[in-house]
C-alpha cells in the first residue's frame, strides 16, 4: 500500500505589504524597470524616470527632548449581538461551547497575579524577565512560567468540558482512533487600555485542535466572533491515499479530525468511479475563508455570556474571531490565559522519514485576509509560470517602487553578511595555522 503523504501550506501572518513584499526573489543584477508613475498600495505616485531631488539642507539638531506622542481614543463599536452555546454536542454548530469555573480557584490568582507581575517589569529593563511579555497584533503575550504551566494543563486535562468536547469533535464517526489529548501553547494575553481590536482572523486552516481562553477577571470583554458555517470545506492542505483506487487527494476536515492520515484505519475517497478532484489549496482556502476579504466586521457577535474570572469558551480553530480590545477609558489591562488542546490518536503508523506527523497550531499561521491575498497572489504567480510568464517582472505595481527598492536592497545586503562570515571564518583559520606554526617553532628551539 502506498504510503500517505502529509504536507500543506503554511499561511503567515503579516502585513498586506509584507506579505507582498516577501514573495519578490529578485535575482542579483537584474535591471530596474522604470516607468511613468508607479501606483503604491498608499495611493502616492511615484515618477520612478526622473532623477532623484536634491537633498535638503540639514536642519539643526533640536537637542531638547520631544514631547511624547499623543495616543489615539479608542473607543469601541457597541455591540448587542451575542452568541450563546453551553452544549458540548452543539460545539461544532456554534463553533465553541461556554465553560465556567474551568480551573480551581487558586490557579487563576496565581495566574492573575504572575501576568501583574510581568505587566509591572515591562518597562523595566533590569527586572525584564525572558519570558516577560511581548508586543503581537493589538496585545500583549507571555509565556505561563514552568512550574505554574505543568499544574494549570493537569487541571485542563481533568476538565470534564473540555475532555467531552473532545471526545465530540474527534472521537466520532468511522473507526476513529482518537485516545485523548495534550495541552499546550499555555500563555497569558494582555490587552492595554486604548487598543483597537484584532483583524478578524481564524486560529487555523482546518481543525488541528480546540482552542480556549479563561478569562481571570470578572466582566471583562468578550470575544467577538462571526456566525459559524460548519458545511464550508475547510482544507486541510494534507494528502491521503484512497484505499480502494490508489489515488492521493486532499483529506477532507472531517476525515482529518479522526486522525486518517496518522493511523492504521482505512480512508475511501468516496467518488472512485469519477474523475480525481485537483489539489488546490488556496481556491478552499478562498472558499473557506474569503469573506475575510470583504468584510472587516464579519466578528460581529459577542462569545457567550458576560464573564466572570474563571469563565471561558472552548473553540474550533477555524472559527472567525477576534480579540475585543480594549477602550482608552479602560483602567485596567484584559487579560486571560490562552490555550490549545491536541488530539491523540492509537493505533499509530510509521510514517515515510521527513514527513510530519502531525499539523500542530501555530501562532504565527493564523488565517486572515492578507494570509489569503498572499496564498492567492504565489498562486496566481506559478500559473503565469506555468505559461511562461513572470509576473515578477512587475512587481512595483504590486507593492509600489519603494517597496520594491527595499527587497532588492535587503537580498543585497544578505549577501553581503553571507560574504563577511565566509571571510571571518578564513580568517580564523589562517590564524589558528600561524598559532600552530608559532608552537612548532618554540618546540624546535
Amino acid at each position: 500500500r502506498a504510503p500517505r503523504h502529509y504536507f500543506f501550506h503554511r499561511p503567515v501572518k503579516m502585513s498586506l505589504r509584507m506579505a507582498l513584499k516577501r514573495s519578490l526573489e529578485d535575482e542579483e543584477g537584474r535591471p530596474k524597470k522604470r516607468s511613468a508613475y508607479t501606483p503604491s498600495l498608499t495611493g502616492k505616485k511615484y515618477d520612478d524616470g526622473a532623477p532623484a531631488p536634491a537633498p535638503a539642507p540639514a536642519a539643526a539638531k533640536n537637542t531638547s527632548r520631544r514631547a511624547p506622542k499623543e495616543a489615539p481614543i479608542v473607543e469601541l463599536v457597541q455591540i448587542d449581538k451575542c452568541i450563546k452555546n453551553n452544549m458540548v454536542s452543539r460545539i461544532e454548530k456554534a463553533g465553541f461551547v461556554e465553560m465556567t469555573q474551568v480551573l480551581p480557584s487558586q490557579f487563576i490568582d496565581s495566574l492573575r497575579s504572575e501576568a501583574e507581575e510581568k505587566l509591572s517589569n515591562l518597562n523595566n529593563r533590569q527586572k525584564k524577565a525572558a519570558d516577560g511579555f511581548i508586543k503581537i497584533s493589538n496585545a500583549l503575550q507571555a509565556i505561563v512560567s514552568k512550574d505554574l504551566a505543568e499544574k494549570v494543563s493537569l487541571a485542563l486535562m481533568g476538565s470534564d468540558k473540555i475532555h467531552d468536547s473532545m471526545k465530540h469533535v474527534f472521537g466520532k464517526g468511522g473507526e476513529s482512533s482518537y485516545e485523548g489529548f495534550v495541552v499546550e501553547s499555555l500563555k497569558l494575553l494582555a490587552t492595554p487600555p486604548g487598543s483597537p481590536p484584532q483583524l478578524p482572523h481564524a486560529d487555523d486552516h482546518c481543525t488541528s485542535c480546540l482552542v480556549g481562553i479563561v478569562h481571570l477577571k470578572d466582566d471583562q470583554l468578550r470575544t467577538r466572533i462571526a456566525k459559524y458555517d460548519n458545511k464550508k470545506d475547510y482544507p486541510t492542505g494534507i494528502t491521503s491515499t484512497c484505499d480502494n483506487c490508489q489515488r492521493d487527494e486532499q483529506l477532507p476536515d472531517a476525515d482529518y479530525k479522526r486522525g486518517v492520515h496518522l493511523t492504521t484505519e482505512k480512508w475511501y475517497c468516496g467518488h472512485c468511479n469519477k474523475p480525481a478532484r485537483p489539489y488546490d489549496f488556496e481556491k478552499k482556502l478562498t472558499l473557506a475563508f474569503g469573506e475575510l476579504l470583504e468584510n472587516p466586521d464579519i466578528a460581529d457577535a459577542l462569545a457567550g455570556e458576560i464573564p466572570k474570572a474563571n469563565d471561558g469558551i472552548l473553540a474550533l480553530p477555524t472559527m472567525i474571531h477576534c480579540g475585543p480590545g480594549n477602550p482608552s477609558a479602560s483602567k485596567e489591562h484584559r487579560i486571560v490565559l490562552f490555550f490549545t488542546v491536541r488530539p491523540l490518536y492509537k493505533n499509530t503508523k510509521q510514517l515515510t522519514a521527513g514527513v510530519k506527523k502531525q499539523h500542530r497550531y501555530n501562532e504565527d499561521l493564523q488565517i486572515h485576509a492578507p494570509c489569503i491575498l498572499y496564498h492567492q497572489f504565489q498562486k496566481t504567480l506559478r500559473i503565469y509560470e506555468h505559461a511562461g510568464c513572470n509576473l515578477r517582472n512587475y512587481s512595483s505595481f504590486i507593492v509600489g517602487a519603494n517597496a520594491a527598492d527595499l527587497t532588492r536592497l535587503k537580498t543585497d545586503l544578505a549577501r553581503a553578511r553571507s560574504t563577511i562570515a565566509s571571510q571571518e571564518k578564513k580568517i580564523e583559520k589562517l590564524m589558528l595555522r600561524l598559532g600552530e606554526g608559532d608552537k612548532d617553532t618554540s618546540s624546535k628551539k
